[in-house]
């Protein structure tokens, strides 16, 4: 029998935290109507930067 094939020279790997964190996002913009192409933020832009990038770019801001 092979020394290297025993269990009493194994080492306790400690387990790792598999815990997922997804993060919340607060809304999104939907680029194009009807398109169905979104672009999520963690914060919420304020209310003159939706309205330029409304007016500018075309895109809608959706809540959550």
């Amino acid at each position: 029998m092979s020394k290297f094939n025993t269990t009493k020279d194994w080492q306790k790997v400690p387990s790792l935290d598999l815990s997922l964190n997804l993060p919340i996002y607060v809304g999104k913009w939907e680029i194009g109507k009807g398109s169905g192409t979104y672009f999520c933020t963690l914060k919420k832009p304020n209310w003159f930067h939706r309205k330029i990038t409304q007016l500018i770019l075309g895109w809608i801001w959706h809540d959550k």
